[in-house]
């Protein structure tokens, strides 16, 4: 009998290996939409079980489980779950009065809190009723194993059209699970990919011309600023200690154009202005809470090393850079040209590169020894000074027009991204529709004022975006007109933008539905 499995990747394997109960590795975000959809007999998102039905063929891994194999000796493998049930992954709830948004990032938090049932295909969402102004919310969880948060192909993105009116689609045949291998099939054929002999020929057939190419080709220098980015000393806050079990949840919205207002006046990117926006919000909020405000904050910011033949694939093609956001008092130009310049830096160094070269020795090394890792990383107490980072900042781009589920358009997106051992705050950034949504992620205990630190993130863009604006000269006599003054050579701007084209929702076939006008979209650090 012919069966069906397929392999997780060695860093898709760690983020199973390295959950703990109190340390899910699940990301997401909460969707807010209309209440009242905008075409004839649109259900907006109350219909969400019956649009994800008709859609759910498109993204397969959403029916798949993992099947782990015996004494880790190999890594696991996604086979399809023969006992898949919908509604176990697509639940309903409602907010108890008023229904505000802080009783529903208390709502989001509790659902945070708790980990995936690793036995069944790892996600969730939650239909969450009972707000005001009659929106209708969407909770999205999904197993870091699945999704790397950039890939475009994901059960959220599938449910969103780029039109009030939904997309058709092809009636799906009826889903039949495809035989998963037995545990002796499964090592069998992992003993055969592990053959010493096949090794051996593999090795045989390199010629020491092409290693001596592969060497000096190789990001040295990223690798090495990379490593010494780790092993520099780092100030922990009071935030960086061993997490708990429960969570804390806030969201901040604030316009696209301010920052690119900041962008244009400063120079650097938009992501450089969000570095710096957080950077200064971080050194007002601990000099308000009585903290010492350290030198600088160590920013682990991931980096999707995706490219077109990757773009519609799951699973987790990510790299990173550590970013050191000065906090010492400075004006809003001073702070975004010096993230500007450790940007640029780390850019031309490569280390973005080298991060994900090293990322990739996860796929050579045995899955026994990775699932040890994941504990022994978890039984330590606390990170010491040397490999500190405060925290992850993940900027996703995402499209400039509205989008739409059951014809109810998508109103507001708090992205999140899991805490993790010392990391007791994380910050998740999405562009939609002209704004820009911060999600922060904390733990309860750890963190109790995050709506303090939101508060001033808020206020920080608004600052920033106010310091670009001229100030205006008073002239003391009417009948006097000012002196011009003689024009200064204009310096070139590097806007930044990325040029990667941003996916809508699939048609009827499976493939884009690109958007009317060209989305703007800003780069990812």
């Amino acid at each position: 009998m012919d069966t069906h499995s397929e392999p997780l990747t060695g860093l898709d394997s760690w983020f199973l290996y390295g959950e703990r109960h109190e340390a899910p590795l699940h990301i997401g975000a909460t969707y807010i939409f209309e209440g009242t959809p905008r075409v004839k007999g649109g259900r907006g998102a109350l219909g969400l079980a019956e649009t994800i039905e008709r859609r759910l063929h498109l993204v397969p891994r959403y029916r798949q489980k993992v099947m782990w194999p015996p004494g880790n000796l190999g890594y696991p493998v996604w086979v399809d779950d023969p006992d898949f049930d919908l509604s176990y992954h697509v639940r309903r709830a409602a907010l108890p009065s008023p229904g505000d948004d802080a009783t529903l990032r208390d709502y989001t938090a509790r659902v945070f809190a708790r980990p995936l049932d690793l036995s069944k295909p790892l996600w969730e969402m939650t239909v969450v009723e009972g707000l005001s102004g009659g929106r209708v919310a969407v909770v999205n969880k999904v197993h870091h194993a699945m999704v790397d948060g950039i890939s475009t192909v994901d059960l959220a993105t599938l449910l969103l059209d780029a039109e009030p009116t939904p997309a058709k689609y092809r009636k799906p045949r009826k889903w039949k699970p495809r035989p998963a291998p037995t545990q002796r099939e499964l090592m069998r054929r992992m003993a055969s990919e592990l053959s010493p002999l096949d090794a051996l020929k593999k090795l045989a057939r390199v010629r020491p011309q092409e290693v001596v190419e592969t060497i000096m080709r190789s990001p040295w220098s990223g690798g090495l600023q990379l490593a010494l980015a780790w092993l520099r000393p780092g100030s922990p806050m009071f935030f960086n200690e061993r997490i708990g079990p429960h969570r804390r949840v806030h969201s901040v919205k604030v316009p696209l154009q301010h920052l690119k207002d900041v962008k244009v006046a400063f120079g650097g990117t938009v992501n450089d202005v969000v570095l710096a926006v957080i950077g200064e919000a971080m050194a007002r909020w601990l000099d308000e809470r009585g903290e010492a405000v350290p030198q600088a904050l160590r920013v682990f910011a991931p980096v999707s090393v995706r490219d077109d033949t990757h773009r519609y694939k799951l699973g987790n093609l990510v790299s990173g850079m550590v970013v050191e956001v000065p906090l010492e008092p400075m004006s809003p130009k001073e702070r975004v040209r010096e993230v500007t310049t450790a940007t640029g830096d780390l850019k031309r160094s490569r280390q973005a590169v080298a991060a994900h070269t090293l990322s990739n020795f996860a796929t050579f090394a045995p899955a026994t020894l990775q699932a040890l890792a994941g504990r022994v990383v978890m039984a330590q107490p606390q990170w010491s000074r040397q490999s500190v980072i405060n925290i992850v900042a993940t900027n996703i781009p995402g499209p400039q027009f509205p989008f739409f589920t059951g014809g109810a358009e998508l109103l507001d997106v708090w992205p999140l991204v899991a805490i993790y051992h010392s990391l007791g705050l994380n910050v998740a950034i999405v562009s939609y529709n002209g704004s820009v949504h911060f999600g922060l992620l904390a733990d309860r205990d750890l963190v109790p004022d995050l709506d303090e630190f939101g508060r001033h993130l808020a206020q920080a863009v608004a600052d920033f975006q106010q310091a670009t604006v001229p100030r205006k000269r008073n002239v003391r006599s009417a009948g006097r007109t000012p002196r011009p003054r003689k024009k200064a050579a204009k310096k070139p701007v590097d806007l930044g933008v990325d040029d990667q084209p941003v996916v809508a929702a699939p048609n009827g076939d499976g493939g884009d539905v690109r958007s009317k006008a060209a989305a703007e979209v800003h780069d990812v650090v």
